[in-house]
């Protein structure tokens, strides 16, 4: 399907639009695990996406990695820091949890707009990575093939853990965290393990984020970025993994199909949003495979 719509783009606006919907995708699949399957919310996943984005312009400004071995320097570097970060965050719960994680966002945006000497601040930040030009093939597709790569591999790793023995731990996880315990399954470990595997998504996502568009600053790892990775899975699907890259899309694409309503752009925006959750609580994703379904079956 990402290969029909390649072929049938042809404007360079909307296959932006196409490339960064895919990279987002990977962080809203990792938030699912984490959110949808694992009951843990999470507002501070930008804060990751930025890890892994700096950390990419520093292994090929800094240290001259090749793209490959810098993909697997920051994805790992998110997880690892997901992990360890996971220990003290995780044992909140509830508003206290979300509370937490928004200020780990917050700090993670003072922090990069602050160390200029690594991350540029806000003005110039990074800028002028290189670009990825393959067989003479353009940056853009280069980098939209790589996406479309990690986007099926993240995929379908997500479902073949949701599908196992660890996804049936943070499903009950999610139902309960007493039950879980006495059922044998170590409660600490599982959160810090899902957290890491959200986190580890979200820096390779935030990675790819830098190498496609080469310049960015602090600015574009804000809370506001967390945010709209939490609202990619709630509208989306909290209980499946297609859901999240449903959400991703829907996403990334609304505010470009509303340009042409400036003035009640974000009147709009919001009210669709309300709408989503109050009418389709599981996710606009679900409801829209549900309804199909329904019709199939009386058909």
């Amino acid at each position: 399907m990402l290969i029909l719509a390649e072929l049938v783009i042809t404007s360079q606006f909307h296959r932006s639009i196409l490339t960064l919907s895919v990279i987002y995708s990977i962080a809203a699949i990792g938030l699912s695990l984490l959110l949808g399957y694992a009951g843990q919310v999470s507002i501070g996943q930008g804060a990751f996406m930025g890890l892994g984005a700096y950390a990419a312009a520093f292994c090929i400004q800094k240290i001259g990695l090749p793209v490959p071995l810098t993909i697997i320097v920051a994805t790992l570097l998110s997880a690892t820091f997901g992990y360890f970060l996971a220990r003290p965050i995780l044992r909140l719960s509830g508003h206290n949890l979300a509370l937490a994680t928004l200020a780990l966002g917050a700090v993670f945006f003072v922090f990069a707009s602050q160390w200029r000497e690594v991350t540029g601040g806000l003005d110039p930040g990074i800028i002028d990575l290189p670009s990825l030009e393959i067989g003479g093939f353009t940056h853009g597709r280069v980098v939209l093939w790589l996406a479309e790569t990690f986007l099926v591999v993240c995929a379908a790793l997500a479902v073949t853990v949701v599908g196992g023995r660890f996804g049936r731990a943070l499903k009950t996880l999610r139902t309960s965290e007493v039950v879980a315990a006495c059922m044998g399954i170590d409660v600490a470990r599982t959160k810090a393990a899902v957290f890491a595997i959200a986190a580890g998504f979200a820096g390779l996502s935030g990675c790819l984020f830098a190498l496609y568009l080469r310049s960015f600053n602090a600015g574009a790892f804000g809370v506001g970025l967390s945010i709209e990775l939490l609202m990619m899975v709630i509208i989306g699907s909290l209980s499946t993994i297609w859901g999240a890259i449903f959400g991703a899309f829907a996403i990334v694409l609304l505010p470009n199909l509303l340009e042409g309503f400036d003035h009640a752009k974000h009147l709009i925006y919001g009210l669709t949003m309300v709408g989503i959750m109050m009418f389709a609580p599981n996710g606009l994703g679900e409801a829209i495979a549900r309804l199909l379904l329904r019709r199939r079956r009386s058909a």
